[in-house]
């Protein structure tokens, strides 16, 4: 687990005031980096061994190591590292005062930061912003299978309806029949395991699929729902008829009698976060690529399950109706980073010839 003194050090992060003094610190952000990153204790990111040796200076010469330079005590490996090694911020020329900076901004607010508004704030390059919500979104992917009360539904992301000019239809003017450049995707959430003060949200995520065949939804959950031990809600489309044979209980309501909800038996919780991707996008990031969606849905997944069950009420409805609905209190920021940065190792991203990144992780989506 992390050391007691980082902990009580995050938790003491509330304001920007706070944070501009709490991170100001270079050598201060490589202790608090080291203790979430390695909460276990250090560990060769090449090997895995546990025990490593400072370096601080050699025997010969006047060269002194650079900080936080460590060396694999096993003699077999012996390999050199520090606490950015082999994770998204392998290799980087930012001060980790700046990154630390940039992770507390992001996280702050409720549905992100776009590159521009990043860069203005932390006095970086936009593609330097860019790159650094990148590595975020690398950090944050899921890398276990979801189980328990499991929702599940579609949803399209992207360009808006375009009149195609090669299909013109018969008729009068001959402007083309509407065609669309978006993309599907598949989302899922967990339900919580439970409503009493203080229990963490279940975990969101969300995948670009090439279209909504049947082998494109077994494909992405086959990999990222664990079958035996989940309970899947979803509506009645006929692709997840078929999968929901494979799941230990599945159920289902049907939009096209106007039926939303029959008991606990909803797909609710995945048309909200549904609705969460499309107003991000909108809102901040007003267009993303297919190529990078699923790592902007990491950042969205995320926060949804950044959330505590703070209480219940009763709240009624235009019509009357009364219903119990859950109060949630999200995790303060400071605190978001321990579940940031503890699986970093092993989520390398690196600049790609053209300006871009590329990601050298295996753990880019579900996992």
């Amino acid at each position: 687990m992390m050391s007691g003194w980082a902990k009580s050090f995050l938790a003491e992060i509330e304001t920007v005031e706070d944070m501009v003094s709490a991170f100001s610190d270079e050598v201060r952000c490589r202790k608090l980096l080291e203790a979430m990153v390695w909460p276990r204790g250090r560990a060769c990111p090449a090997c895995g061994f546990k025990r490593s040796t400072a370096l601080t200076s050699r025997l010969y010469g006047a060269y002194r190591a650079r900080p936080g330079l460590y060396q694999c005590s096993n003699a077999a490996c012996r390999f050199q590292f520090t606490v950015t090694t082999h994770t998204p911020l392998h290799a980087t020329k930012l001060p980790l005062k700046v990154w630390m900076k940039g992770l507390w901004f992001v996280l702050q607010s409720d549905k992100g930061v776009s590159s521009p508004r990043l860069a203005e704030a932390l006095g970086v390059s936009q593609p330097t912003a860019w790159r650094m919500g990148h590595a975020l979104r690398l950090l944050v992917a899921q890398a276990d299978q979801y189980g328990g009360v499991l929702e599940a539904d579609e949803f399209y992301f992207g360009g808006r309806t375009k009149p195609d000019p090669d299909q013109p239809p018969p008729g009068r003017g001959r402007k083309g029949l509407p065609r669309t450049t978006k993309k599907p995707a598949l989302a899922m959430v967990e339900r919580p395991e439970s409503r009493e003060p203080g229990a963490p949200a279940g975990r969101a995520g969300a995948e670009v699929v090439k279209d909504l065949s049947l082998n494109e939804i077994e494909r992405v959950m086959e990999r990222a729902v664990d079958y035996q031990d989940t309970h899947l809600m979803t509506d009645e489309w006929k692709g997840f008829m078929s999968v929901g044979q494979h799941f230990a209980a599945h159920d289902t309501v049907r939009h096209s009698a106007d039926e939303f909800a029959r008991g606990p038996v909803h797909a609710n919780s995945a048309e909200s976060f549904n609705n969460r991707v499309r107003r991000t996008i909108a809102g901040v990031f007003h267009h993303i690529s297919p190529e990078h969606a699923d790592l902007y849905f990491n950042e969205i997944g995320f926060r949804w399950s950044q959330r505590v069950v703070a209480g219940q009420t009763v709240r009624r409805s235009r019509k009357g109706h009364e219903s119990v609905q859950v109060v949630w209190a999200r995790v303060a920021p400071a605190l978001q980073l321990q579940a940031v940065l503890r699986n970093a190792v092993g989520r390398q991203m690196r600049r790609s010839p053209l300006g871009g990144i590329e990601i050298l992780s295996k753990i880019a989506v579900f996992g």
